[in-house]
């Protein structure tokens, strides 16, 4: 990984939306400070941190509000055992609603020139420190090819403080320029890295609780290693023009956390619940070509006793619409484990 420039601060361009619109486009991102509320982060970042405590993720020897991990605990999507603590985290009321406060919607309605639309479905990580044992560090990506559908941007927020020895997102900038770039099997988001070289200027900074990074979907991006003691915890939702297709799997929750009734089972309240149908969305198939070369890969990988594999198997057997496909890469993480 090459040095790492720091981030352009675009603070003093809120309200300005043919100002943000512009270094957006120049750059492929935007470093906000303090557009969400700091109180408002800090108090879903408290909620998530009981339900981390609750599946025992956190160390008994130290206060909850600390996020202090236990590396015995340390897990990652998609395995089951980081899914039933997620899965409850993930239908968080008040971690939903952050991704639809006025300022959000303000912010893109600016950029957009009209409506926007923020996508039903959003990720939320929690990602434990690196050991010895355990790496499991954001691999270089795009998100394109995991969201189809129209242009979009991620909003990507840290739940709390996000210091660099904790983690925080890297973009290269320019990278959005040279469009979709070859993928390989990988560690990373939806089990892909990209395969070529990277254009663009490394850029990252450091974090505050409130603070937020804004970059398109062809943005090539990663995060830094987590070298802290706690679990870095975030969420990334995305944001389009109303007016915009939007693929079909955006409209669904997180793939592994059941259905809206089940997500909303819990909820104290029903606003916000299935807020997109009253913007009428136009839903498209999402582009499927990028996964099923990455399908491809991984089953040869995988039978050839190939453990980096491993991961992206794990997302075929979660989440892949084919119940044959499901089998073969559930047959190989058998194997592969054994």
């Amino acid at each position: 990984m090459p040095d790492l420039g720091a981030f352009t601060d675009s603070t003093d361009r809120i309200g300005d939306g043919r100002a943000l619109a512009s270094r957006l486009e120049a750059d492929g991102y935007l470093f906000l400070r303090g557009l969400l509320p700091r109180d408002a982060v800090t108090t879903v970042r408290q909620r998530l941190l009981a339900r981390a405590a609750a599946g025992g993720w956190l160390s008994a020897a130290c206060p909850v509000e600390a996020g202090i991990a236990e590396p015995a605990a340390a897990c990652k999507d998609p395995e089951e055992r980081y899914m039933r603590v997620f899965r409850t985290m993930w239908a968080d009321e008040a971690l939903h609603r952050l991704r639809t406060r006025p300022e959000v919607l303000a912010l893109f309605e600016s950029i957009f020139g009209e409506p926007v639309l923020a996508h039903p479905m959003f990720v939320q990580r929690n990602i434990f420190p690196v050991s010895e044992g355990f790496d499991f560090t954001t691999g270089v990506h795009q998100d394109r090819v995991h969201i189809g559908g129209a242009t979009s941007y991620a909003m990507w927020v840290p739940l709390g403080d996000c210091p660099l020895e904790k983690g925080p997102l890297a973009v290269a900038a320019g990278s959005h320029r040279d469009g979709i770039l070859a993928t390989k099997v990988g560690s990373g988001a939806g089990g892909m890295d990209i395969a070529v070289p990277i254009p663009g200027t490394w850029v990252t900074g450091a974090f505050e609780a409130g603070d937020v990074l804004v970059f398109s979907d062809v943005t090539v991006h990663r995060a830094l290693p987590n070298r802290s003691r706690e679990i870095r915890q975030s969420y990334d939702a995305r944001y389009q023009p109303a007016s915009q297709p939007i693929a079909d799997t955006n409209m669904i929750p997180y793939a592994g956390t059941g259905t809206w009734e089940e997500v909303y089972a819990g909820w104290s309240s029903t606003e916000d619940q299935y807020y997109w149908r009253a913007l009428d969305p136009v839903v498209v198939p999402l582009d499927r070509s990028h996964y099923e070369r990455r399908d491809a890969m991984a089953f040869e990988m995988g039978e050839h006793g190939d453990r980096s594999a491993r991961d992206a198997l794990l997302r075929i057997v979660q989440r892949d619409p084919v119940a044959a496909k499901r089998a073969r890469a559930a047959a190989l993480v058998a194997a592969l484990d054994a």
